[in-house]
């Protein structure tokens, strides 16, 4: 595609859009005049995927910056150059210890990038934060369900997502979610750029 050529943007934004549509009536939007129960079931799937997408989206672009950022500082390259070392011996192990199945875990890696001086204790503590919410959307299916484990019939129940007090669900909490990991993810990029 050439982003320099606007018939070439507004065609591709037509396509996406038809898709996008496409994906939203075949997931959400059935039966949407004759059973509204069924309907409003499926807008509430629809904002559990919201909120879990913006989750995962972050978790994984800020784990993708530190495992670069591991990556450049281990291998003493340059992000541009990082492409030309990929197939050198200590390049093959360090990606088998940051990628796949049997690496590190996002915890290990957080440890590591502070023992390797490219993270803050305050980072890795805030970063921990959102591995929670990132398992918690990874390993339920229904995000808005309370919690009932250790909770008698009478207590509050809280919401499974909770960020800073508040449920995950509630678009100012969501809003403050990103407006703490956005910028977070914005400076490792920084970092990793030099």
């Amino acid at each position: 595609m050439n982003w320099r050529s606007a018939k070439s943007v507004e065609s591709k934004i037509r396509r996406l859009t038809r898709e996008i549509a496409a994906i939203d009536e075949f997931f959400y939007q059935s039966n949407k005049t004759e059973d509204r129960s069924l309907y409003a079931s499926m807008l509430e799937r629809k904002r559990d995927d919201m909120v879990r997408s913006a989750v995962l989206q972050m978790h994984t672009a800020i784990e993708d910056v530190i495992n670069s950022l591991i990556t450049c500082h281990i291998l003493k390259v340059k992000p541009e150059d990082r492409r030309s070392r990929q197939r050198s011996q200590p390049a093959r192990a360090l990606r088998k210890m940051l990628f796949g199945a049997g690496s590190l875990g996002f915890d290990m890696k957080l440890n590591f990038a502070v023992a390797l001086g490219l993270l803050s204790v305050r980072t890795k503590d805030k970063l921990m934060v959102l591995n929670t919410l990132r398992n918690k959307c990874s390993h339920n299916w229904l995000l808005k369900a309370p919690v009932r484990l250790g909770k008698r019939p009478s207590q509050k129940k809280p919401p499974l997502l909770m960020y800073n007090g508040r449920d995950l669900h509630n678009v100012d909490a969501l809003e403050e979610f990103a407006a703490e990991y956005g910028p977070v993810y914005y400076k490792l990029f920084m970092k990793y750029l030099g």
